[in-house]
């Protein structure tokens, strides 16, 4: 990353205008400040975007994470999860932190997901599946093992999908519950902010609780837990990750905007492999029926670290393809894992590969000689 000169070429660009700021003068002069009914409209929007019936907003994509693993674990107790070797920490540290044993496997080369015969090879009957679909790219769910099953081993990590696709359903509602992720870099911006999207209503009472300390002062009448609503009764180990109504607020201006901002990145992919075509890079691709966000563009080449130092030299800001081998990492040691096989895409990409920033406006990528 370029130190020394400055950066023509940021990893990310704001996507705001006066209408988010609109949206924060309306909530400070309304005096309401935390959860409330922003909050609600925007859950309930955001919703309707992913296609699943409920969406729990929270205060960050980590968060997200993390209470979607908390809900699981409590529903179902804690076991083994196949986890790709290339993630996001915190994709994997929630289920450090309840107990699980992490399988790590090997990434595909050309879409950065799972390698999926090593998935299937590495996969039994009573593992989990996180899905993490990286930088915009969709998993190839439909070649999962069990996949007749349907989705309740399937949880997804889509901090850095939203708007992507996969065979026409929205990631985030593919699998039993969905994580999302509003931080600055990321497809809309409420400054900080995340999201849990589930079909599942049980799941959805046990997200809002544990988002509140586990008490029940969210419940509805009727609800499927059969308590009452109240304000200090605490039904489950709960946190505090609520969100603002300021971030929500922002959310739901910034939601209007969400179809274009992807569309224009998507477009701004295809334009980009024509340019690492003309450079002999090579650059992540789709799974057959997958539609890409574009969280950002990866390139590939042996010749990366020269690369490098041209980008800093021109002030291009770049990224390692996001935790690289996680295995590798100082962390691990307090992981119960197994790495099965050798991963040696993992590994390959760690060598070869960097990315560059996508924007929501259109990009000539000619600023990148």
């Amino acid at each position: 990353m370029p130190q020394s000169n400055a950066i023509k070429f940021p990893t990310a660009t704001s996507t705001w205008g006066e209408e988010e700021l609109d949206a924060i003068n309306g909530v400070l002069k309304s005096g309401r400040m935390t959860m409330g009914e922003k909050t609600e409209e925007f859950e309930e929007a955001y919703a309707r975007y992913i296609g699943t019936k409920y969406c729990v907003a929270v205060n960050s994509g980590s968060s997200a994470n993390l209470l979607m693993v908390a809900a699981y674990t409590l529903l179902c107790g804690a076991g083994t999860v196949i986890v790709p070797s290339i993630a996001w920490a915190t994709s994997y540290a929630p289920f450090q932190q309840y107990g699980w044993k992490l399988k790590f496997v090997d990434v595909d080369r050309n879409t950065l997901n799972y390698d999926i015969a090593a998935l299937k090879n590495a996969y039994s009957a009573e593992d989990v599946i996180l899905a993490v679909n990286l930088l915009g790219n969709p998993n190839d769910f439909d070649r999962f093992p069990n996949r007749w099953l349907g989705s309740s081993f399937i949880l997804e990590d889509n901090c850095e999908s939203m708007g992507a696709s996969y065979r026409g359903d929205m990631c985030g509602s593919i699998g039993l519950m969905g994580s999302h992720s509003t931080y600055f870099a990321h497809h809309m911006c409420t400054m900080e902010g995340g999201m849990i999207t589930t079909d599942d209503q049980f799941l959805y009472e046990m997200l809002i609780s544990l988002r509140s300390h586990g008490w029940t002062r969210h419940f509805k009448e009727g609800n499927l837990h059969g308590v009452k609503p109240e304000k200090f009764s605490f039904i489950y180990p709960g946190y505090n990750v609520r969100p603002t109504d300021l971030q929500c607020a922002i959310g739901l201006a910034q939601l209007k905007k969400l179809p274009d901002f992807v569309a224009t990145r998507h477009k701004n992919q295809i334009n980009f492999r024509e340019y690492a075509k003309k450079r002999g890079w090579g650059c992540q691709v789709e799974p057959e029926g997958g539609y890409s966000s574009s969280f950002g563009c990866a390139l590939f080449t042996p010749d990366v670290e020269n690369v490098k130092k041209e980008f800093d030299a021109n002030g291009i800001d770049y990224r390692p393809i996001m935790t690289g081998d996680f295995t590798k990492s100082p962390s691990i040691k307090y992981y119960d894992h197994q790495v099965y096989g050798d991963l040696p895409n993992t590994k390959w990409v760690e060598e070869n590969g960097i990315f560059v920033g996508n924007h929501h406006t259109p990009i000539d990528w000619s600023i990148l000689d």
